[in-house]
C-alpha cells in the first residue's frame, strides 16, 4: 500500500515537473531508451510568446507572473545521462569481487523547477541501473529502480532540503539514493548565523520493501542535532547530538521482534597552524535493546589526529586513540588503544611513497585478556601525465600476539598493480579502454613453532572495453 501510493504520487509529480515543452527537446534515442514520450499540445498558460497574435490572446501581466513564480522557461532543465560503471582490479582480492563490481550502464534523469525563486525548487532524481550481473534468475525492475521529490531552497543565509524516495536493493551508487531497498526521506535545515551554524537533520526509512523472506523490516528514525563554532584565530568548534532508534519485523508478527535505541553526543574542536593541522574529537554513545534486556552499552571514544607540514615534499600524519565499552550488568569491560604514524613522500608530480605503523591494543577486563597488534604498510605509486600508464606497488607486515594463546600469527602480503590506457592504441568510440594487470602474494605462519601456512598467489588480467 504504501509503495502504491508513493507511486501515485510519483506520477502527479512527473506530469507537472517535465512539461510537454521539454521532452520536445530530447534526442529520440534517449527518449526510446528510457522510455519518455512527449504531446503534441503545448501548455499557454506560462509559455512564452512567439508572436504578435499570440501576445494579444494573452493578458498582459500573465506571462510576466509566471516568469516571476516559476522562471523563465528553460531547454536545460531536464538532465538526462547513461554512463556505465567502470572495473578496476587494484583494492580486489579475487575475481569473484570483480564481477559484482562494476560494468553496468546507468541512466539518470533529474528535473528541477524554481516555485518561489530560491526560497522553494522542486525537482525528481530518478536513477535505473541496468546490473551486469544480477543474483537473481528473474530480477524485478523496482529493485533496480532509484526515485526521490526533492524540495529545497534558501533564504539569505538559511538552508532547508527535504527529500522523499524509494530505492531499490540492486541500484548501486548512484545520485544520493542509496541501495537500501527502502522508502523514506530526509530533511535537512541549517542557518549560518555570525560566528555559529546550527543544524539539524530528521529522517525516516522503512527497508526490505520487498519482504525478503530471508531478512526483517526495519523502520529506522534518525535524529540529529549541531552546533558549528567558527571564530576567526581561534580552533573550530562542533557539538553533535543524534538519536537512532530501529524497529525490527519480521513477516509473520505485528509486533517488534527487535527495538534498539542509540544515542551519541560528539565534541570536535578543530586547529590549523602554518607548520600543520588537527582535529581532537570525543564521543560518548549509549545503546539499548528493548525487547531483549541485556543491559546497557556505553561506550566512550576519543581521538587525536594531525598533520605535520615538515618539508615541502613531506607530509606526517600521527593520530592516537583510546576506546572503552562497558556493561554494567554484564560486568564487562573492553578498552583499546591505537597509534597510527602515516608518512606522505612526493618524490615527484607523479611518484609517490606513503609507509605507515599502526600499534593496536585490546584489553578485555571480565575474561583478563590482552591482545596486541602490529602493522607496517609500505606502498608505492607511480602515474605519469603521459602514455596513460598507472603503476603501484604495496607491501604489508601484521603481527598478532594475545595473551591467552601460544602462537603469534604473523602475515605478510605484496602486491602489484599495472594499469595502460588505450586509448592511443585503439580507435573506438568507447569511453573506457585500459587493461590492468595485478599480482598479489601472501603467507601466513605462527612465529612460536614456525609452522607455515600454504601461501596463497593470484593473478589477475583485465581487459575493459567500455561503451
Amino acid at each position: 500500500m504504501v509503495r502504491t501510493n508513493f507511486y501515485f504520487y510519483i506520477g502527479i509529480f512527473w506530469c507537472l515537473l517535465f512539461n510537454p515543452w521539454v521532452f520536445a527537446q530530447i534526442p529520440e534515442p534517449r527518449i526510446a531508451k528510457l522510455r519518455l514520450e512527449t504531446s503534441a499540445a503545448h501548455s499557454i498558460i506560462c509559455q512564452a510568446p512567439s508572436s504578435t497574435a499570440f501576445v494579444s490572446a494573452i493578458p498582459a501581466n500573465q506571462y510576466s507572473q509566471c516568469t516571476r513564480f516559476f522562471g523563465a522557461p528553460r531547454q536545460d532543465r531536464l538532465k538526462i545521462s547513461e554512463k556505465r560503471e567502470g572495473f578496476s582490479l587494484e583494492h580486489i582480492r579475487n575475481a569473484s569481487s570483480l564481477i559484482h563490481q562494476g560494468g553496468s550502464p546507468l541512466f539518470q534523469v533529474t528535473n528541477t523547477i524554481p516555485l518561489f525563486s530560491d526560497m522553494l525548487k522542486a525537482g525528481i532524481e530518478m536513477v535505473y541501473r541496468d546490473p551486469f550481473l544480477s543474483t537473481n534468475s528473474i530480477p524485478s525492475s523496482t529493485t533496480q529502480l532509484g526515485t526521490q521529490l526533492v524540495l529545497r531552497g534558501s533564504m539569505k543565509k538559511m538552508k532547508y532540503r527535504a527529500e522523499y524516495g524509494y530505492s531499490g536493493q540492486n541500484l548501486g551508487k548512484a545520485l544520493s539514493v542509496n541501495p537500501h531497498d527502502r522508502v523514506g526521506g530526509k530533511f535537512r535545515w541549517e542557518w549560518q548565523l555570525p560566528f555559529l551554524t546550527p543544524k539539524v537533520e530528521l529522517s525516516r526509512f522503512v527497508n526490505n520493501m520487498n519482504y525478503d523472506p530471508t531478512s526483517n523490516q526495519t523502520i529506522s528514525t534518525r535524529q540529529l542535532y549541531s552546533l558549528d563554532w567558527t571564530i576567526p584565530d581561534w580552533p573550530d568548534v562542533t557539538l553533535i547530538y543524534s538519536q537512532e532508534e530501529k524497529d525490527s519485523f519480521s513477516r509473520s508478527e505485528q509486533s517488534p521482534s527487535d527495538a534498539t535505541l542509540m544515542k551519541r553526543v560528539t565534541t570536535r574542536i578543530g586547529f590549523e597552524h602554518p607548520i600543520g593541522k588537527g582535529e581532537w574529537s570525543s564521543q560518548y554513545s549509549t545503546f539499548q535493546n528493548k525487547i531483549h534486556d541485556h543491559g546497557m552499552l556505553e561506550k566512550i571514544h576519543t581521538t587525536l589526529k594531525g598533520t605535520l607540514f615538515t618539508l615541502p615534499q613531506i607530509d606526517i600524519s600521527p593520530s592516537i586513540g583510546f576506546t572503552q565499552q562497558t556493561n554494567a550488568n554484564q560486568r564487562s569491560t573492553q578498552e583499546r588503544l591505537f597509534a597510527i604514524l602515516g608518512t606522505t613522500i612526493r618524490l615527484s608530480r607523479n611518484q609517490v611513497i606513503q609507509p605507515s605503523f599502526e600499534w593496536t591494543q585490546n584489553t578485555t577486563r571480565r575474561h583478563l585478556s590482552i591482545s596486541k597488534t602490529f602493522s607496517s604498510k609500505l606502498e608505492y605509486s607511480y602515474h605519469p601525465s603521459t602514455h596513460g600508464y598507472h603503476i603501484s606497488l604495496m607491501g604489508q607486515y601484521v603481527f598478532n600476539q594475545n595473551s591467552q594463546q601460544q602462537n603469534n600469527p604473523q602475515t605478510y602480503d605484496i602486491s602489484l598493480f599495472v594499469r595502460k590506457d588505450l586509448h592511443d592504441l585503439l580507435d573506438l568510440p568507447h569511453q573506457q579502454k585500459f587493461i590492468s594487470l595485478k599480482l598479489s602474494h601472501n603467507q601466513h605462519f605462527n612465529s612460536s613453532s614456525f609452522a607455515a601456512q600454504g601461501p596463497g598467489t593470484n593473478a589477475m588480467l583485465l581487459l575493459t572495453v567500455t561503451p
